[in-house]
């Protein structure tokens, strides 16, 4: 398998970027004609709705990696990431829709390659150092194992290496969460809040461009639920049916907005979104948020579960703004306020037990457990 993947993708990321997204064009057209020819004969009514699932997450998926790779000004990396992320989850939803069919065990969804997500999906786990940093296992492509196991570095597709937000990064840069998810995607990790989690039904996420009116349904009536949005520039979000508080705007600098939304009686949310690119939009249930283990540290607003006994947390932000944290109740009402900086700002908050903690910030903070 191995071997099949490094002949697929070699050529593709050694030539230049309009041959790429020649080849991603044709790989999505192909995966289109395989999701018409597609036959499923389930074994038995009982997993006739389920395969069904499957197979409209597969043509949901097929339709974002058309979007993602023809949408915007012009084509850029960041575009055809998306399109080659959302093409492997479709074809990996296909695979289950037509595993359900035939009785067959569910394949695993592998994570994309640790160094460039186009590059494909991984297929094992190697030792890698990174620059001035401590040898970590990362998931890695066919290609980037043969390279590595060559002592060559990864393929270069471009992208500087100092730009990837998952890469080991002195402490005083922000970075993407150190911290677990609850819920961790099989198979892979995946950082909380970049994107919605593997298993979220369409019904709970939405993506587009511009000015745009959503309706997502909440995973279970009467249960609260994070909303979690994801601008690529300046833009503001407003929840109609809830109080003006909850109009959030996003200046140039802050890109995610995370909003815990208490139960209201209703099965539907409805959200409006402005903004100057694109945009992603997903409920988040209380299973995926993620736990605090030892330290965390991001930029701009989060949500986190703290589950162990008397600790003291270390705070640290770098920037300007407010950098606030209070506890939320289960039911992601406000409950106490634990820290209050502004600016560049250190500080501590002691906390007596398991907690749900909301963060509110607009510049990159630390947090660490004594």
């Amino acid at each position: 398998m191995a071997e099949t993947m490094f002949r697929r993708w070699r050529g593709l990321f050694r030539q230049q970027c309009p041959q790429e997204v020649a080849v991603l064009e044709a790989d999505i057209t192909a995966f289109g004609e395989e999701l018409a020819r597609a036959e499923l004969v389930p074994v038995d009514q009982g997993t006739a709705a389920l395969a069904l699932a499957d197979y409209e997450r597969a043509l949901d998926a097929y339709e974002r990696a058309k979007r993602a790779l023809v949408g915007g000004h012009g084509r850029n990396n960041q575009r055809a990431e998306a399109a080659a992320l959302a093409l492997e989850e479709g074809r990996h939803a296909l695979a289950c829709a037509q595993a359900r069919a035939e009785g067959m065990p569910l394949p695993e969804l592998q994570p994309p390659c640790f160094f460039d997500p186009r590059h494909g999906p991984s297929v094992t786990r190697v030792s890698w150092k990174p620059p001035e940093g401590e040898p970590r296992p990362v998931d890695v492509c066919a290609a980037d194992a043969v390279r590595l196991g060559d002592n060559r570095p990864p393929i270069a597709t471009g992208r500087p290496l100092n730009r990837r937000p998952d890469r080991a990064v002195p402490k005083e840069q922000s970075a993407e969460p150190v911290g677990r998810s609850a819920a961790p995607a099989p198979g892979g990790r995946r950082h909380p809040y970049r994107i919605w989690p593997p298993d979220t039904p369409v019904a709970q996420r939405a993506e587009g461009q511009g000015e745009g009116r959503v309706r997502l349904r909440r995973p279970e009536p009467g249960q609260p639920v994070l909303l979690v949005v994801r601008l690529d520039g300046p833009g503001r979000v407003d929840l109609p049916g809830f109080p003006a508080s909850r109009s959030v705007t996003a200046g140039s600098s802050l890109r995610r907005m995370i909003v815990p939304l208490p139960a209201d009686g209703g099965e539907y949310i409805g959200v409006r979104i402005q903004a100057s690119g694109p945009w992603r939009a997903w409920l988040h249930p209380p299973q995926h948020i993620p736990v605090l283990e030892s330290r965390l540290n991001s930029r701009g607003p989060y949500v986190f579960r703290y589950t162990g006994g008397p600790a003291t947390l270390m705070l640290r932000q770098r920037g300007s703004g407010a950098l606030r944290l209070h506890e939320l109740t289960e039911a992601f009402q406000t409950g106490l306020p634990l820290f209050t900086g502004n600016g560049t700002c250190n500080g501590q908050t002691r906390l007596t037990g398991p907690t749900l903690i909301r963060v509110r910030s607009s510049g990159n903070w630390h947090l660490t457990l004594q």
